[in-house]
């Protein structure tokens, strides 16, 4: 009798211990789990960035009231590093009320070091942005918007797994070899197929007119700002897409799975020509 009581004992001590084990483990991995939730939470509610320091306004060589480029300094905040990859981060702006674009964000350009550069040497220097994207899909009597506009005339080309390639006549005609197959709207980016023999899945490779670039000051070569270095967002404005006198300026810098940051001014009264103005 004693030592089957024993045997039960011993059973019942076992198995408690099993549940107790699981009981507490399941405590362990549901405390994990709520801390990477709130974690991601804090994260995706704060933003990384924020605007270290005055931001400029550059006005057009030969008109004034006329604002062509915005400079936004950024640094990071909280964290050791801000992912600014094209795939991930997106640069969306509105103009008054005339014009909103979803996504000017064109990469960081690395051939640039802004130490000891002026602004005008840093724009001069960008040129223009090449975009190349893929999947494409042309048919005959239809539209389709390309992911950056405007574009620059006559950049457009656009290449198919058969070799096909389509090019910007420059002036709004998409030409395969010297027959019009074609549209391009060089503001809002459409390209349409008015030629059945053509249809297909093209990658499109063209330059942005409207578009930000971030130069970074003391860059590393990878596609993020770390905490050590010092960004300056170039926000170039197309011929289409000037900025005047009173216009209320909207800019929204979003990076990989955090809140964006928001930028908002008014463009002063008066702005000669070929020059910067500071906004504090």
């Amino acid at each position: 009798m004693g030592i089957e009581a024993a045997i039960v004992m011993i059973a019942f001590v076992v198995i408690a211990a099993a549940f107790a084990f699981m009981v507490v483990n399941m405590g362990l991995f549901s405390t994990q789990r709520s801390q990477e939730a709130i974690q991601q939470g804090l994260k995706e509610a704060s933003c990384p960035l924020t605007i270290d320091g005055s931001i400029l306004l550059k006005s057009d060589v030969q008109n004034e009231n006329n604002v062509s480029t915005i400079i936004i300094p950024l640094k990071t905040i909280g964290v050791k590093y801000v992912p600014m990859w094209t795939n991930e981060t997106v640069v969306s702006i509105k103009i008054g009320t005339r014009t909103a674009l979803a996504n000017i964000y064109a990469g960081i350009d690395h051939n640039i070091d802004p130490s000891a550069m002026t602004f005008d040497t840093i724009i001069n220097g960008l040129g223009n942005i090449n975009v190349t994207e893929t999947s494409i899909e042309l048919s005959n009597g239809t539209s389709t918007s390309l992911s950056r506009a405007p574009i620059v005339n006559g950049s457009l080309t656009l290449t198919n797994s058969s070799k096909i390639t389509l090019t910007d006549a420059g002036n709004g005609t998409l030409m395969h070899e010297n027959t019009a197959v074609g549209t391009i709207d060089y503001v809002n980016g459409v390209v349409t197929l008015n030629n059945g023999s053509y249809n297909g899945t093209y990658t499109a490779v063209y330059q942005v007119v409207t578009r930000a670039v971030l130069v970074v000051d003391n860059d590393n070569g990878d596609d993020s700002l770390d905490f050590f270095e010092k960004g300056f967002l170039i926000v170039q404005l197309g011929v289409g897409h000037r900025a005047q006198p009173r216009d209320n300026i909207l800019i929204e810098i979003r990076p990989e799975k955090s809140a964006p940051l928001t930028v908002s001014f008014t463009v002063p009264e008066a702005i000669p020509a070929n020059s910067y103005v500071t906004l504090e």
